[in-house]
């Protein structure tokens, strides 16, 4: 069930079992649950200041679809993405990333515990590509991580 919030909002508890036209991804099925409930929208789980998850139909590609959404102020997005960071900072090893070949070649990037690109660094990165055995398109990491200058 659901318990009507002044918002015209249908706000679904956790401990709550909530009806499958509720959850429903087929947007008659889940449109019809909003309008037998008079709702334009389904608030899942508690209305947190800075972000909610929430269920709504609209159009996509030209179709009615259902929305399953998280809806966030950009003050949390901003606080995740630096952690997410930090993280990523702190696993920071040598990469090879190559991507689809192109008209133009491979695309590759790579990435080595080098003080700075010069002849010499190119010519090692060089001879480290042509004798890894194992390339595949993808980001391939490797070594220990990054601690920095």
């Amino acid at each position: 069930m659901s318990c009507s919030t002044s918002s015209g909002a249908a706000l679904a508890e956790r401990s709550v079992l909530m009806p499958p036209a509720a959850l429903s991804g087929d947007p008659a099925v889940f449109g019809e649950y909003l309008r037998r409930t008079g709702q334009a929208f389904l608030l899942l789980g508690e209305l947190r200041d800075q972000r909610a998850r929430v269920r709504f139909s609209g159009h996509f590609e030209a179709a009615e679809v259902v929305w399953d959404c998280e809806f966030v102020t950009l003050q949390s997005e901003q606080r995740r993405q630096v952690r997410r960071a930090c993280r990523e900072l702190e696993s920071l090893r040598s990469f090879i990333d190559i991507g689809a070949p192109a008209e133009s070649g491979v695309p590759v990037r790579v990435g080595l515990d080098v003080a700075r690109i010069d002849r010499p660094a190119i010519l090692k990165m060089m001879v480290m590509m042509r004798n890894y055995k194992r390339l595949r398109r993808g980001r391939h990491e490797f070594g220990l991580p990054y601690r920095g200058a």
